[in-house]
């Protein structure tokens, strides 16, 4: 893409007030702002982006705010980096899901979460996710997911051993960020092709509140989301959100497909529970 079209994104980011934006981290505006632009289509699949060192010019930023905003880019599948090539606008594939995101209530505009890995260890053999996944083992990731400025959601992430063995072999913090779906389908050509999804308000588990930092005992969205590939259940996540939280975007349409679901979010106060 030009220079031209690039500095027109970049003139988005620079805070008009003092107010506006103002504490929030070079790196996550410069991310917002090229997300905004895939999301519109002012950045299309295949586009390259200049250099690094050109678009930390052009954002008026240094060299590692640049590769910090590439970098969870290319880790959330928005950009496919190549050391000889460059960096391009990744191409939707199926497997490139994004069970939720997260939407700004008074612009619309989807923010793409950061992912912060606590922990990968193999799931208790008589858990929840036996309800869901079709497997006699499975390795659960404990994780934080959060837009900048706003607290977090606390998430556990089943797949099965098979699948997700090589992940307690990993440090943890090579694991931020990371999609899963996609792991599952490079690795194992099982894409994550439907979702189903089923929320209602109960109290958080003692894990979630010791990680979110509220009492135990506290009321919240429990969200249960199973990932399917086929005709197979590859994925079992139980995503806690307190009470508070921003809307979020559903992606009721199915990875890889158009369209997107209305910014759902079921309130902790109004209670009940939901499914599709």
């Amino acid at each position: 893409m030009s220079d031209a079209a690039l500095a027109r994104i970049a003139e988005g980011i620079a805070p008009r007030r003092s107010g506006d934006d103002a504490d929030s981290p070079r790196y996550r505006r410069i991310i917002d702002a090229l997300v905004h632009a895939i999301e519109r289509g002012t950045l299309k699949a295949g586009d390259r982006l200049p250099p690094e060192t050109r678009m930390a010019t052009l954002f008026s930023v240094s060299l590692g705010t640049v590769q910090k905003a590439l970098a969870h880019l290319a880790d959330s599948g928005f950009l496919e980096r190549t050391r000889r090539r460059g960096t391009f606008v990744a191409g939707r594939r199926a497997e490139d899901v994004f069970v939720f995101r997260f939407k700004n209530p008074e612009t619309g505009e989807v923010l793409v979460p950061f992912t912060r890995v606590l922990s990968v260890v193999e799931a208790e053999p008589d858990g929840a996710w036996r309800r869901f996944l079709d497997a006699r083992r499975s390795v659960r990731v404990e994780r934080l997911v959060w837009v900048e400025g706003d607290s977090p959601a606390f998430s556990q992430f089943h797949i099965a051993y098979e699948h997700g063995r090589h992940l307690l072999d990993e440090p943890v913090e090579a694991l931020h960020g990371v999609s899963f779906h996609r792991i599952l389908g490079r690795k194992f050509s099982l894409p994550t092709l439907r979702t189903t999804h089923r929320l209602q308000c109960r109290k958080l588990s003692p894990a979630a509140c010791r990680h979110l930092l509220v009492p135990e005992g506290t009321f919240g969205t429990v969200w249960d989301v199973v990932g399917f590939s086929y005709h197979q259940a590859t994925t079992y996540q139980s995503v806690q959100i307190p009470a508070g939280h921003r809307p979020i975007e559903l992606d009721v349409a199915g990875p890889g497909l158009s369209g997107q679901g209305s910014g759902a979010r079921l309130p902790p106060e109004e209670g009940g529970s939901a499914e599709n």
